[in-house]
């Protein structure tokens, strides 16, 4: 019988071009391994101290037993345990820990705090067996009492116990359990201070515990009392002599180093006290009651705390103390008291959290700063130096400080308003940004900030804290403010306003009233104050006076209301005065004062028609001539417009209006001459109906398309414009629009239900009508064009689905409901079809010497450039009659060119422009418009591309293949009107490809690519960085819309292969930054790396193509076994020193699994890397082609 092996028995085949995955529950395969000692953990003890002594009776490290019991993925010397971390496992590693150590799971989950806990998850579903974490990631620790773990192990083994707030006094032996880091390998002071002469300690412990029984937020509070003690810790009190002499009780010695290892020991009872204190209730209540509505700024504005906590400490001096606080935890956690019980709504945030400026110092930075200069510091990991960030947040902060030193010392004070700026420093956001940190804010910088002033931060708006440095600064120059006469001496906002305060006194902060009796308004002159009594015969001469200095320098008083004059808002005033006017209630007197200034200051016709009138007959008067005829040539735009609008409305003015124009020179009969200006930006309703009905006599109607023009003006966009106005104005009100009557007039289906296509040719009809041909439906029109002939077919085949409009005008042609049954078909020979659009093409190049007509014109109602289309398509497929061909030859030689329609309508109309012009190509063409110079040098730039035919061409406009190479752009530009572009466009360069392509080739050769070209970039006088932004829009407008690749894209790809990147083009600027210093070995700049470290955090995020590109950089991402740290220690100028590689110093948390960690919640939560990447020109980028996957 032959023997079966199990799969489980077969040697396993391994892959070694992966990395090893080797699954966690390969650890249940096999029977755990059991230890030859049985060892049991200390209740509170942390696992990696377990571990340590249980590798101390086989005498290995905790590393080496930990690696041969669970596995580590065979690399030991991945990851570094320290004696104050911790060591996680996950289920299998426990059972195995479990057994060696043969204890039950159940005895170490209860002994061992972090047993319990699982290892983190692994963003590649697989959790590592054991995870160390550092002293910095996990509660406090320290070696736990020497006694009491000599009795509990039987010998001089040490442990390291987790320290609980109200466990670290151990009462059998008198004793303070400290908290001790380690640094090289060993504790920095001893793990225990002697309690044997400070009974307060054990007290206080017992009273802490029972707090905890009492009160749900006893833990909280104690926080609260730790961070509060560390900063009085620091206070240089000569009062405080309780602490020095606990102090040298305690500590063996009484250096820096004691004193900042002692400082919980010694504060201990203290903040049991008051962490009792903050939890009460009672004592909460009467903190809401001294604040009342207002938020305290010092805690001298809630006495009865201050006077509770110096009582219940036993130090009777605290108080005074306390009271000149308006910085630091205790100032903030009562600001955070009275915001979360103050209301009803929720809050975001707890009253007792700390935050981070305000939270004690860790032991490891105290023994540092305390340890000599000379003294070389063992490397621990919560005494490393400043993260970068934080150093260029200080350096923030003292720039903003320096300003606000300079104005503190020209203003005497920081009250700035939200949006004042000085040399370019917005110093009103950044006090404001300071003022929302409020109490968060460091002690450090509130302290600085109020040595310039210490209402920096008022509890108030800074709005009434400078209404009242006013108040001030007027007592200063000598000014009394007595309430009690109604503020005497002050302007009348100031008065008024000190009156509203005197009202609210007995609401106002307590600070605030304090400020008010420094200036004299206690509370008893606050309640015998009186109002502000305004002088209305002084108010009254001093507008007299503004309003005669504004009618001296301007000639009349028809202000707007919004104009002001040397400060004073004459316009509204004037506004006021029409209104009282007219209504009769005026003052006789002041209404004559006015009239003898300006007889017409409150007309009974609108202000705005008597001020345009002045203006008129200002400029009248300095030499600009009044021509109706010539459209008021002489006159802005607007001005004209009015002139205009005038003549219109002319018999329905009032007289004296008629008066005034012809004082000007604008009578009744040279009004009926007047005409407008069509090249106006924006007609006004006057102007649209004089062309309206100019255009109508000519044709008939109204039926124009959105691009005609009639004696200049676009009628054809105006009706547009018209009939989308109705339409919107017919959606909101049932009323008709108010200029379609006026239009209907003109044409009463001017815009009818149907579109306008329709209309056109139904005008194309009418013609042949009026010019004497009769419409014969039976007979399939005979006479008329052939699209006119077919579009009258159709009609009479779909006349009963017409619109009742629509029939009623086929009807005036001739055309029922009767004869529109028998319609044939159009039926025209193909030789009498083209002897008609012959005849047209003949007739239009008489007009215009060419027939390079676009596909939508007609000629005299007749499809001339669907026909010559249809005539160029016969010929490309060969099926033009050659005598056909030569009758368009003699009309056009060039009437079919083999280089596009476009191109030669473009020559036409720039042959047009260029009429009587000399053109000077070396200049860039000058005096010719933009679109022609554009065009010319476009030509120019690809002269040697261009069909021999169309060099024939432009040579007969007199540019020779010498003009072309010498032709440059002009030096002419203009600012962009597109937001948020600030770069100029000259007005001259061509957008097209065929127009900028050689300067990008020019580029791409000196530059070896396209990526530095950003988009302020010239390149021999031509923008190429903005025409490189032109094409890129054109490229994604043309993917979107047809679904595929931009017909030029090929060219700009093989000058780079990354002239438009999937990602933002400032991200090829950014890395061709990194890419030339790395290539020159020189170090990065600040924003370089600024800009690495944010692509390395958000690795996942980038694209692979950019993933690569780094890569050739030596810059990686977070590597699978070694969590990236975000904020290293020490940054260098090396690049390969930025890489997350194999070589990478440890710096948060280190792990030993099988399978990589998950990444951080800074990577999944950092914003894009493509969303700040400063911009910098650099060298060549690397092109794809040197990519393996390419």
């Amino acid at each position: 019988m032959k023997k079966t092996t199990s799969p489980l028995m077969e040697p396993a085949v391994r892959d070694y071009s992966q990395p090893p995955q080797r699954e966690q529950n390969e650890l249940s395969l096999h029977s755990p391994p059991l230890g030859a000692v049985r060892v049991a953990p200390l209740n509170g003890e942390t696992t990696l101290s377990f571990m340590s002594r249980v590798a101390s009776r086989y005498k290995l490290t905790a590393k080496e037993l930990i690696g041969a019991l669970v596995d580590v993925g065979r690399r030991p010397n991945l990851f570094t345990v320290r004696p104050d971390g911790e060591v996680v496992f996950n289920a299998e590693a426990r059972a195995v820990v479990a057994a060696f150590c043969r204890m039950p799971e159940e005895h170490l989950h209860r002994a061992l705090p972090a047993w319990g806990r699982d290892v983190p998850s692994s963003r590649l579903g697989n959790r590592p067996a054991a995870w160390v974490r550092t002293a910095a990631t996990i509660p406090p620790t320290g070696p736990g009492c020497r006694a009491c773990t000599a009795t509990a192990t039987r010998g001089q083994e040490e442990a390291r116990r987790y320290l609980l707030p109200h466990g670290r006094v151990c009462v059998k032996h008198q004793c303070w359990m400290m908290e001790t880091p380690v640094v090289d390998g060993a504790a920095a002071v001893p793990g225990q201070l002697d309690l044997r002469y400070v009974p307060q300690n054990g007290a206080a412990q017992r009273r802490h515990i029972r707090l905890l029984r009492r009160s749900a937020h006893a833990g909280e509070a104690f926080t609260m009392a730790q961070a509060i003690m560390a900063s009085w810790w620091d206070e240089p009190w000569l009062e405080e002599i309780l602490w020095p002499d606990r102090l040298r009780l305690m500590a063996p010695g009484n250096d820096l180093a004691w004193r900042a290892a002692a400082r919980d020991a010694v504060t201990y009872p203290e903040a049991v006290t008051l962490a009792a204190a903050l939890a009460d209730p009672g004592l909460q209540q009467r903190l809401l009651n001294d604040a009342g509505r207002h938020q305290p700024h010092a805690l001298a504005d809630v006495p009865s705390l201050v006077d509770e906590l110096a009582r219940r400490l036993e130090r009777p001096w605290l108080a005074g103390r306390l009271s000149a606080i308006t910085t630091g935890p205790l100032n903030a956690w009562v600001r955070a008291c009275v915001r979360t019980q103050a209301g009803h709504k929720p809050k975001t945030r707890s009253m007792w959290h700390v935050s981070p400026p305000h939270r004690p110092a860790p032991i490891t930075r105290l023994l540092a700063e305390t340890r000599p200069v000379d003294e070389t510091p063992g490397k621990t990991e919560s005494a490393r130096a400043p993260a970068p960030d934080v150093a260029e947040t200080a350096k923030g902060f003292a720039r903003g400080l320096r300003h606000a030193r300079t104005y503190a010392t020209e203003h005497g004070h920081l009250c700035i308003p939200y949006r004042h700026e000085k040399d370019g420093f917005q110093l009103g956001l950044w006090l404001a940004n300071q003022r929302a940190a409020g109490p968060q804010l460091s002690p450090e910088r509130s302290q600085a900030l109020a040595a310039l002033d210490p209402w920096w931060n008022p509890a108030w708006s800074t709005l009434w804290q400078r209404i009242y440095l006013r108040a001030r600064r007027l007592l200063d120059l000598g000014t009394d403010i007595r309430p009690e006469q109604g503020f005497p001496g002050t302007s009348e906002n100031l008065g008024t306003w000190l009156y509203r305060q005197c009202q609210v006194y007995s609401s106002l902060h307590p600070q605030q009233r304090r400020l008010l009796a420094q200036i004299g308004i206690s509370a008893e002159a606050a309640r015998h104050a009186l109002p502000r009594r305004r002088n209305l015969a002084e108010a009254r001469d001093q507008s007299l006076t503004n309003a005669r200095a504004y009618w001296q320098e301007h000639g009349h008083l028809c202000a707007s209301s919004a104009d002001t004059y040397a400060g004073f808002p004459i316009g509204q005033w004037l506004t006021n005065l029409r209104v009282r006017a007219r209504r009769g209630i005026l003052d006789p007197a002041l209404t004559q004062q006015l009239d003898a200034m300006d007889p017409w200051w409150a007309p009974p016709w609108p202000s705005d028609w008597q001020r345009a009138c002045y203006t008129v007959t200002e400029l009248v008067r300095s030499g600009h001539p009044l021509d109706p005829e010539s459209v008021f040539a002489a006159f802005d735009d607007e001005l004209g417009q009015w002139l205009y609008t005038q003549c219109v409305s002319y018999p329905g003015l009032a007289v004296e209006q008629r008066r005034q124009l012809a004082a000007v020179g604008l009578t009744e009969q040279t009004a009926q001459t007047a005409r407008p200006n069509p090249a106006t930006h924006r007609p006004s309703l006057e102007t649209g109906l004089y062309y309206a009905r100019s255009y109508a006599a000519l044709h008939g109607d109204l039926n124009a398309s959105p691009s005609d023009r009639h004696e200049g003006f676009p009628i054809g966009k105006w009706l547009a414009r018209q009939k989308h106005q109705a339409g919107l104005h017919t959606a909101k009100f049932a009323a008709p629009y108010p200029a379609g009557p006026l239009l209907a007039a003109i044409d009463p289906w001017w815009n009818p239900p149907w579109n306008g296509d329709w209309q056109i040719n139904h005008r194309a009809a009418r013609r042949l009508v009026e010019n004497g041909i009769k419409l014969l439906p039976a007979q399939g029109f005979p006479g008329t064009p052939d699209w006119t002939g077919q579009w009258l077919y159709t009609q009479c085949v779909t006349y009963q689905n017409l619109h009742p409009g629509q029939q009623q005008r086929l009807t005036q042609l001739g055309i029922t409901t009767a004869n529109s049954c028998t319609a044939q078909p159009r039926r025209v020979t193909q030789q009498a079809s083209f002897d008609t659009g012959l005849a047209h093409a003949r007739s239009y190049a008489a007009q215009h010497g060419h027939l390079a007509v676009p596909r939508s014109a007609n000629h005299h109602g007749y499809r001339l450039g669907t026909w010559l289309a249809h005539q160029r398509k016969r010929a490309a497929n060969g099926r033009l009659p050659h005598r056909r061909a030569e009758a368009l030859d003699v009309l056009d030689s060039w009437w079919n060119p083999s280089w596009g329609l476009p191109w030669q309508i473009a020559y036409h109309a720039v042959r047009n422009e260029i009429h009587g012009h000399i053109l000077n190509a070396a200049a860039g063409f000058p005096g010719l418009p933009p679109a022609a110079t554009r065009w010319l040098l476009t030509q120019c730039t690809n002269y040697g591309d261009l069909h021999p035919g169309q060099q024939e061409l432009l040579t007969g406009l007199g540019i020779t293949p010498q003009d072309a190479h010498a032709a440059r752009p002009q030096r002419e530009t203009r600012m962009r009107r597109r937001t948020g572009t600030n770069g100029p466009r000259p007005t001259t360069v061509s957008s097209s490809i065929d127009g900028g392509l050689p300067y990008a080739r020019s580029y791409a050769h000196t530059h070896g690519g396209l990526g530095t070209a950003h988009y302020t970039t010239e390149h021999n006088g031509f923008p190429l960085g903005w025409w490189l932004y032109e094409q890129r829009k054109r490229a994604v407008a043309h993917l979107r819309r047809t679904g595929r690749p931009w017909p030029h894209d090929t060219q700009l790809t093989a000058l780079d292969p990354w002239w438009n990147p999937p990602w933002r083009a400032s991200w090829n600027h950014s890395y061709h930054q990194a890419h030339t210093h790395h290539t020159a070995g020189r170090p990065f700049p600040g924003t370089t790396t600024k800009w690495i470290r944010t692509q390395q955090r958000t690795w996942n995020q980038l694209h692979p193509h950019q993933q690569h590109l780094l890569t050739t950089l030596g810059i990686h991402g977070p590597t699978p076994l070694i969590s990236y740290n975000s904020r290293p220690t020490k940054l260098t100028g090396q690049p390969i020193e930025l890489t997350n590689g194999p070589t990478a110093t440890l710096k948060q948390e280190t792990h030993s699994s099988q399978t990589p960690p998950s990444p951080s919640p800074q990577a999944t939560s950092s914003p894009s890397p493509t969303q700040s990447t400063p911009p910098a020109p650099t060298s060549q980028l690397i092109s794809p082609a040197q990519h393996p996957e390419h």
